[in-house]
């Protein structure tokens, strides 16, 4: 299987995705509750606070996310 042939099984793959989701929303709670931002970007994600209220505070970069999403990836899949 090529690389490109197994990234869209992982992009098909629920379980996956949602090592991936969990990984990525655990990240973004660590850094709101450490009260950790990233500055200077006009994109990024963001997470309500602890209260539920909206926040526009971006706490993560897309490649970020990303980095962290396939790590979670690699880790599950080595754990498996």
């Amino acid at each position: 299987m090529s690389n490109s042939e197994f990234l869209e099984s992982v992009s098909n793959n629920t379980e996956l995705l949602e090592v991936a989701r969990k990984a990525i929303e655990d990240a973004l709670i660590e850094m709101r509750d450490s009260r950790l931002s990233v500055l200077f970007r006009n994109n990024g994600l963001v997470i309500k606070e602890k209260d539920g209220s909206e926040s526009s505070i971006i706490r993560l970069g897309p490649e970020g996310a990303v980095a962290i999403a396939l790590r979670a990836i690699a880790i599950h899949l080595q754990t498996k």
